[in-house]
């Protein structure tokens, strides 16, 4: 069923998973998507996590790939190699960042948490940044990376077009490094 949903995820994005369409790809009953997942969001939080787990695979295998160790050349690694798996992933990635009413489950909480751990890694190698400021550091970062990337790719703000992204990313991600380097003296 988790394969079903995501491939449905992949193909048509979140509006297209439903229980009927789960059901049919994955060739059961629809009452069987509630009897083994409760409800369809629960479904969707698994088949987001094999997207997640995906996600964070090639972030990681990027960052190992990289030629430097200057934290801000990591970061803009990290944030090209999120470009690119949001471009190749569209559907399943967007769905990724719907609302969802309800909490995910301790596996999927630690896959989320195992995502900021790579950036955090990063960041600590910055010299003088207080350990304790790095989960703030490390989501601000993140937010701001992720709202260029959404942004490009929907086309959702006029003048931020997906050609732009790569520019705008790098120059926020120096900046603030400087930024954390300066503060941090």
């Amino acid at each position: 069923m988790v394969d079903a949903a995501l491939a449905i995820l992949r193909e048509e994005g979140a509006a297209a998973l439903t229980a009927r369409a789960v059901a049919e790809r994955a060739g059961t009953a629809v009452g069987t998507v509630y009897l083994l997942f409760g409800s369809l969001e629960a479904l969707k939080l698994e088949a987001n996590a094999v997207t997640m787990r995906l996600l964070r695979n090639h972030l990681t295998d990027e960052l190992a790939a990289g030629r430097s160790d200057e934290p801000a050349d990591r970061l803009i690694c990290l944030a090209d190699a999120y470009l690119v798996f949001a471009r190749a992933n569209h559907h399943a990635w967007a769905a990724i960042f719907d609302r969802r009413t309800i909490e995910p489950p301790p596996a999927i909480a630690a896959d989320i948490a195992a995502l900021f751990a790579i950036i955090d890694g990063v960041l600590a190698a910055i010299e003088g940044l207080d350990p304790d400021a790095i989960p703030v550091v490390s989501k601000a970062l993140w937010s701001s990376v992720h709202g260029m990337v959404y942004l490009g790719e929907l086309g959702g703000l006029g003048p931020v077009g997906r050609d732009d992204v790569p520019a705008m990313v790098e120059t926020l991600v120096r900046a603030a490094v400087r930024g954390l380097r300066v503060g941090s003296n």
